[in-house]
């Protein structure tokens, strides 16, 4: 991973800009193709596989990635994940679901992504998870290369390369399957920006310029915050690569690649022109909204005073509160403060040894602020501040640390070269060199530094795995998947809930068994699920995944016959009674009856029908059917009692029948103790007077 040794000299007799350059061996309008670069850039690899800095980042990366395995093994899906598996089965691959808004998250990169493992490989973790981890280990590779383009090759590398290989940060937005789907993509693309923008600025190439383009756009389609990417490009090169104060520096940049600049420009304000559009035409009630300043002042608290101060420097050592998710962030007083120790001498010992040092720490504060905190407090600043205390939304900053870091204690070869040659017009930035013995405590102690952190930042990670769940997940689809192997060719299957650690309650109907299940049914059969039919038989999911016989809840609406009656009487094949009808996808009517003949029914709650055929079961039997409407009443139509004897009546939600027995847990001496009570709430569409003439006793249990 070699840099061409720069050149330097002015550019012109008065006025003139110092670049650093590699060696330019082809006409401005030309270059090497694509094969061309390939090929020295395998050549360069086989040059640098025998460097010992290189080995030494080798095994850094090595121990990185058995560190991210290790978390990837203990998680698995959850929350999120089943959302984003559920929509994509709902759809087709269309515009609409590419840049339809995720809880305020415009990333159709990562819907595509989802489509596509939905589509070939639904639920399968190592597929996902792998995808991520390979990024996540390209990004590693990336910041070693930039780096070593910044600051040629030494020792001190390393270090920078050490922070963000084994960053706790980095950990819990990479076990979760949908925030890694914004966060490492984001990533990766801030680093090639970042190294493609150097490479521009300092070769005038114009390919690296477009490279540089292409990865702010990969950036934008995973990640709402690459709105800011363009910023913090033009930030990073004024602040490091040109000449001279920042605002001098400013206009040398916009002088010297106005049409770049200009593209980022125009690229920032055309991405939140169509980010807002697709705000506007969401669903609402997700995503960006109006903070509340009690939430949002605790979440920045939360934010600044302890997860990023705290994770950056290899905490919190424990996660002290554990969601479905993993755990998050609130550390112990005494972490808080010696993190807050570390920081002083971090920074102090910076600007010690060089001036220019606070333009490193300017940029990462001003990255916390802008990236993280701003849109944070936008998407998440109602409520409550708990979601300060989830390092996922400074999950991006530990990589800018990294980076800040070697910008305050290293000197990128621009700088080294104006203060070598003094033509920068400013006093040098850094001391005097010092000698050996300086320079040997010196590395001694960032030496020491840096293994220390390790071992904390690996400590960190072995205890955040044990936060995570992905057993159990794992023990729960297992289950479904057993059950879709072998599905009843007769009967219907009803939503339920999935439990709370899969996804969690206040996603209302998306947290259902028919909205996150079908993309495990082979062929078609995930129709069956995702809409639910009429059928002899109800079958739902259990909390362990699988797939039993459903009965009706306590909380349903039960009618059965009187004492004196066999069947639930009728006028003239119309009866009513009150239930309470809340609606929605788990709602189900079902009858046990026994008829001789098929027989029609219509079924009629808040004032929707419903027909059905009930078919000939002499010796009797059950029917199902779907009823999602809203009512306080539910009535039907029948071919009258001598067609079809109604024996039970239920109206509700289903749930497990661990018993194996009647899907209407009502039973006789329940419906005899009821009917005193029950008699008269039988309503017929006739005269009230005439109920008392079909003999229909219910018992209403809402």
């Amino acid at each position: 991973m070699p840099s061409a040794t720069p050149t330097t000299g002015p550019e012109g007799r008065s006025g003139s800009e110092v670049r650093v350059r590699r060696p330019v061996e082809e006409p401005e309008a030309e270059g090497p193709g694509i094969g061309a670069l390939v090929t020295e850039t395998l050549r360069s690899l086989r040059e640098i596989s025998g460097d010992n800095v290189f080995r030494a980042a080798m095994a850094i990366l090595v121990v990185a990635v058995a560190a991210k395995v290790y978390v990837l093994n203990a998680s698995y899906f959850v929350e999120d994940d089943f959302l984003f598996f559920g929509a994509a089965y709902a759809t087709d691959l269309t515009p609409d679901y590419l840049f339809s808004l995720h809880k305020g998250h415009f990333m159709p990169g990562a819907m595509f992504l989802v489509y596509l493992q939905t589509a070939f490989w639904p639920y399968n973790w190592w597929v996902g998870a792998g995808v991520m981890l390979g990024l996540q280990t390209l990004a590693l590779l990336v910041l070693l290369r930039l780096t070593w383009e910044l600051f040629g090759r030494r020792w001190a590398l390393l270090v920078p390369f050490t922070v963000y290989a084994l960053a706790p940060l980095t950990i819990p937005v990479l076990g979760w399957w949908a925030a890694a789907l914004n966060a490492v993509p984001f990533q990766l693309a801030i680093l090639l920006a970042l190294l493609w923008t150097v490479r521009h600025v300092r070769t005038d190439d114009p390919r690296y310029a477009w490279w540089a383009v292409g990865a702010i756009v990969f950036g934008m389609l995973f990640s709402v915050k690459a709105l800011f990417l363009p910023a913090l490009v033009f930030v990073f090169a004024i602040a490091f690569l040109y000449p001279g104060g920042l605002f001098a520096a400013a206009l040398r940049a916009f002088r010297a690649h106005r049409a770049f600049w200009s593209v980022l420009v125009a690229m920032t304000f055309g991405y939140l022109v169509l980010y807002l559009f697709s705000q506007n035409t969401g669903s609402g009630g997700e995503g960006a909204g109006v903070p509340e300043w009690e939430a949002a002042s605790e979440l920045l608290r939360r934010m600044f005073g302890q997860v990023f101060p705290v994770g950056a420097l290899g905490g919190p050592f424990e996660w002290s509160i554990i969601t479905p998710a993993g755990g998050l962030v609130e550390p112990r007083g005494f972490v808080v403060l010696g993190a807050g120790a570390m920081w002083v001498l971090i920074v102090l010992s910076s600007l010690w040894l060089r001036g220019r040092a606070w333009r490193a720490w300017a940029l990462l504060l001003g990255y916390l602020l802008f990236v993280d905190a701003i849109p944070t407090v936008i998407a998440r600043g109602r409520g409550h501040g708990l979601a300060g205390a989830d390092p996922r939304y400074v999950a991006d900053a530990a990589l800018i640390f990294a980076l800040c870091l070697a910008l305050a204690f290293l000197v990128v070869r621009e700088q080294r070269a104006r203060e070598s040659v003094g033509t920068a017009g400013a006093a040098p930035s850094v001391r005097a060199a010092p000698g050996r013995r300086a320079r040997r405590n010196r590395a001694i102690a960032a030496g020491a530094l840096t293994v220390g952190y390790a071992a904390g930042a690996l400590y960190s990670t072995h205890t955040y795995a044990d936060t995570l769940n992905g057993e159990r997940l794992r023990e729960y689809l297992g289950n479904v998947r057993a059950s879709m192997a072998d599905l009843p060719e007769e009967g219907a299957f009803y939503p339920r809930p999935v439990p709370v650690e899969v996804v969690l309650d206040w996603n209302g109907d998306r947290r259902l068994t028919s909205y996150v299940l079908p993309p495990l049914a082979p062929g078609d059969e995930g129709d069956r699920f995702a809409l639910p039919e009429q059928g002899p038989a109800a079958y739902v999911f259990d909390d362990d995944g699988n797939l039993v016989p459903g009965e009706h809840t306590l909380f349903s609406s039960t009618f059965a016959p009187g004492p004196e009656h066999d069947c639930l009487g009728t006028l003239d094949g119309a009866v009513s009674w009150p239930a309470l009808a809340l609606g929605g996808p788990e709602q189900v009517a079902t009858f046990a009856y026994t008829s001789d003949r098929d027989a029609q029914l219509v079924v009629s709650v808040g004032g929707g029908w419903i027909e059905t055929v009930l078919p000939a079961a002499p010796g009797g039997g059950f029917w199902h059917v779907p009823v999602p409407q809203q009512g306080d009443r539910l009535s039907l139509l029948t071919e009258g009692e001598e067609a079809v004897c109604m024996t039970a009546v239920a109206l509700g939600k289903l749930a497990p029948n661990e018993r194996s027995a009647h899907p209407i847990p009502l039973s006789q001496e329940d419906a005899h103790e009821g009917d005193a009570e029950g008699t008269d709430d039988t309503e017929t569409s006739e005269e009230p007077e005439s109920s008392e003439d079909t003999g229909a006793d219910a018992e209403a249990s809402d």
